[in-house]
């Protein structure tokens, strides 16, 4: 699993397992550029279909370009 990735499940985490993906992206960036990771709006959004896809979160759609993304489970380590 990618920093990226780790940083985006925590946040989500934090925030009580639910949030729209804006408020996420935001919370994930700044989090990222913190430890010196830069990460596009698009390099966002194919992290949450793989993310999606693995079965770590659910995406639903909320209005016409806003999602709500869902925490589903962590990695036991």
């Amino acid at each position: 699993m990618t920093p990226v990735a780790v940083i985006l499940l925590s946040e989500l985490s934090r925030l009580k397992g639910s949030a729209t993906d804006r408020e996420l992206y935001e919370n994930v960036k700044k989090a990222a550029e913190a430890v010196g990771i830069e990460i596009s709006r698009s390099d966002f959004t194919k992290l949450l279909m793989s993310l999606e896809l693995r079965g770590y979160i659910r995406v639903e759609g909320i209005k016409k370009n806003s999602r709500m993304v869902h925490l589903v489970k962590i990695e036991s380590r």
